[in-house]
């Protein structure tokens, strides 16, 4: 379903031009690359609606997953931590896996910060969004379930290794890698 700026008036996905809820997605995310939305709305069917408010209920949705924040102390001035997340093949999105500054040098922090706000999308005083376009390799010492990750599971006290850019994002692990190695079982193929 799709909401129109009218808060109760609900359109199936069919009217709103997209046919399914994950062709709706993919739509979106194409239109907020190009510029034309910036996020959606959802709200909960039995939410109530607040006028000029987002209550509870209401989530906001952005295509453009991939984030880093500024740093704190030694590290200020630089985009030093950066939320990780691995590919969804399903939605073609991202899911978040945790965040980390752990392993950076002061000559990769500098080559990072330049990098990310050339991929930047949204610059905020603390987090600076950026199009999820660089891969980069991560070591951890485990994968933990989560609640607080939409994908229920974490890093466990992961750390930077280098950036790939020779690998396209469209390359990066998968959720399903992550699940795999949490549940001790091979990879499923991808669709």
């Amino acid at each position: 379903m799709a909401r129109t700026s009218t808060p109760w008036n609900l359109l199936p996905a069919e009217e709103f031009g997209c046919g399914s809820a994950t062709t709706c997605w993919r739509r979106f995310d194409e239109w907020a690359k190009a510029g034309v939305f910036e996020q959606l709305q959802a709200l909960l069917l039995d939410a109530p609606y607040e006028a000029g408010r987002r209550g509870a209920g209401w989530l906001k949705v952005k295509p453009v997953h991939t984030l880093a924040e500024w740093g704190h102390g030694r590290r200020r001035g630089w985009l030093s931590n950066l939320h990780l997340g691995a590919r969804d093949p399903e939605t073609g999105g991202w899911v978040m896996l945790g965040k980390t500054f752990k392993g950076l040098t002061d000559k990769m922090l500098t080559w990072q910060t330049g990098r990310l706000l050339e991929l930047a999308s949204d610059r905020g005083d603390w987090v600076v969004q950026v199009r999820p376009e660089l891969v980069v390799e991560v070591a951890f010492d485990g994968v933990q379930a989560s609640p607080r990750y939409p994908g229920g599971l974490a890093l466990r006290f992961a750390r930077v290794l280098r950036y790939r850019e020779d690998k396209p994002a469209e390359e990066a692990d998968t959720i399903a890698t992550v699940r795999a190695i949490h549940g001790g079982a091979p990879p499923r193929p991808e669709r």
